[in-house]
């Protein structure tokens, strides 16, 4: 099974439970708010062990954490902090409710949202979903979206189980021949990025740039276009290295005509804890440099916090 590192994490220790709760409500206490103080005390736990803290706080105060986080905080670093300590799967769900609710689907997010999804992520998120909206998120998703390429691939990576194993040169030059002539065969594609396991598809992509002197994510710029390109190259970079797709999704919310919060603030709740720091910083760098778009794109308290988070400061 398709792992980011760390993903099963241990069993939370009680006393850094409290000691975590206490420092919350020392935090939130009297007149003014220490918001730097909530951001480290996220930024130190995964998110078993926030929900850990989040259900200690309730005990020790009869409060619910994230009540009174909406009460002390507000904006985009009240978003965050609220993410930041709930179950990240049930936030992976509402965040696809929200992309396919209303009279339009948010086509877009979607494909963020699902192709940096491992298997075990698949799992987890479809068991909240259902629990959370009564409905299967395939059948929720497969309903949203029509026949297009991206959306063989987004129904693919949620139907397929990244543990396959094969010749790496006989997919390579499937793949070839897929992207060969006047039309791309994309169920080829599809079932290469959607059943590979990772290391395979490393391989295949190896094995792809030898053969043919030009590499895998060239020819899919060269076939897909709009969307379907963007589909695929996230996929590709996630299945190459999952960093590379969390800082595309970071570096696609800070560029343009605003910054798209909502996309910064999930990509942190799900990754920050897992790319941290030199990992993130390094990922990025082919695309500028993190610490520098962050600090020109964020402000204040919610700059402060998502520099936290991500183990930049």
């Amino acid at each position: 099974m398709f792992r980011h590192p760390g993903e099963i994490p241990g069993q939370p220790d009680a006393t850094a439970m409290q000691n975590a709760a206490r420092q919350l409500y020392e935090a939130m206490k009297g007149a003014g708010t220490d918001e730097k103080a909530i951001a480290r005390i996220a930024a130190s736990f995964n998110f078993m062990q926030r929900i850990a803290v989040s259900q200690t706080f309730q005990q020790m105060y009869g409060k619910p954490l994230d009540h009174e986080l909406k009460r002390e905080l507000s904006g985009n670093l009240e978003h965050l902090m609220v993410e930041m300590f709930n179950d990240k799967y049930a936030v992976w769900a509402l965040h696809l409710h929200k992309a396919m609710a209303g009279a339009g689907t948010n086509e877009k997010r979607l494909i963020q949202l699902i192709l940096v999804m491992s298997d075990y992520d698949v799992q987890q998120v479809s068991q909240r979903y259902q629990m959370m909206y009564q409905q299967d998120l395939f059948n929720a998703v497969s309903s949203e979206v029509g026949r297009q390429d991206w959306a063989k691939l987004i129904k693919g990576w949620l139907r397929g189980n990244n543990t396959g194993v094969a010749d790496p040169s006989q997919i390579a030059s499937m793949l070839h021949n897929a992207a060969k002539g006047a039309g791309t065969d994309e169920d080829v594609f599809v079932e290469a990025m959607c059943n590979a396991s990772p290391d395979l598809f490393r391989q295949v992509a190896a094995v792809y740039s030898n053969m043919y002197g030009k590499t895998l994510a060239q020819t899919i710029k060269k076939e897909f276009t709009g969307k379907s390109e963007d589909a695929y190259l996230l996929c590709y970079d996630y299945l190459m290295n999952p960093a590379l797709a969390v800082s595309n999704l970071l570096h696609e919310a800070m560029h343009g005509a605003g910054t798209d919060d909502e996309l910064l603030v999930f990509v942190t709740v799900a990754f920050s804890e897992f790319f941290r720091g030199k990992a993130i910083r390094d990922a990025y760098s082919a695309l500028g440099d993190i610490e520098r778009d962050f600090k020109k794109d964020l402000t204040g308290k919610y700059e402060e916090a998502v520099l936290i988070l991500w183990g930049l400061k």
